[in-house]
């Protein structure tokens, strides 16, 4: 069960940046310092959006799903599992269309060694 609760955490962790990735590409560059009001309603516009309302409730139910996760689990064997969010993410970039170098796709491998390591490593939930 508690595999459960990391996997939905993770998951809803990774849906809120990919979210939030949506509302500030949709809402464009940012307009740089060039006054308070052209700030605030571009942060306004943002904010309000669809993919930020969803991005805020994705990681207010990934937090509350955690804390029952860090209640019964180990530190050292939950928090390793967030690293499967940058994976989702990674992923998520890819079928986006954003540049995927070498150095991204080694990095996705050495972080599914490490959890291979960490789930391997016997600890037990």
């Amino acid at each position: 069960m508690i595999w459960v609760a990391i996997a939905i955490s993770v998951c809803l962790g990774a849906a809120g940046q990919i979210f939030m990735k949506i509302a500030m590409r949709d809402a464009g560059p940012f307009p740089g310092l060039i006054g308070v009001v052209d700030i605030a309603r571009y942060f306004w516009g943002a904010i309000l959006s669809w993919p930020m309302l969803a991005a805020i409730v994705s990681y207010g139910i990934s937090y509350v799903v955690w804390l029952g996760v860090l209640s019964r689990a180990d530190l050292t064997l939950a928090r390793p599992m967030v690293s499967l969010g940058y994976i989702m993410v990674i992923l998520y970039g890819f079928y986006a269309g954003e540049r995927m170098g070498w150095e991204r796709v080694l990095g996705i491998v050495l972080i599914m060694i490490g959890l291979f390591l960490v789930v391997r490593s016997g600890a037990r939930v």
